[in-house]
């Protein structure tokens, strides 16, 4: 049963993650047409604060993926001995 949580947790921390990344990727693709537009220092500004938000995201989500694989894993060690 507790098996069963930790990996429904697993999936969606990953799930949350590759969703972040996505974001991320959408927020670098900004950045690179942004000499093109007004307002650059504005607009520059703006999506540099929204990369750090969503690099410490992907970084906590990292951090969780990372528990739930150990927790399985120590889980499955656990009860094959």
């Amino acid at each position: 049963m507790m098996k069963r949580t930790i990996k429904r947790k697993l999936l969606k921390a990953k799930a949350t993650l590759s969703l972040t990344m996505s974001k991320i990727l959408e927020v670098n693709k900004k950045r690179k047409f942004l000499p093109f537009f007004p307002n650059t220092e504005e607009k520059g500004e703006a999506l540099q604060e929204e990369l750090k938000v969503l690099n410490r995201l992907a970084e906590q989500q990292v951090v969780l993926i990372r528990r739930y694989e150990n927790s399985l894993t120590s889980r499955d060690q656990w009860n094959s001995e």
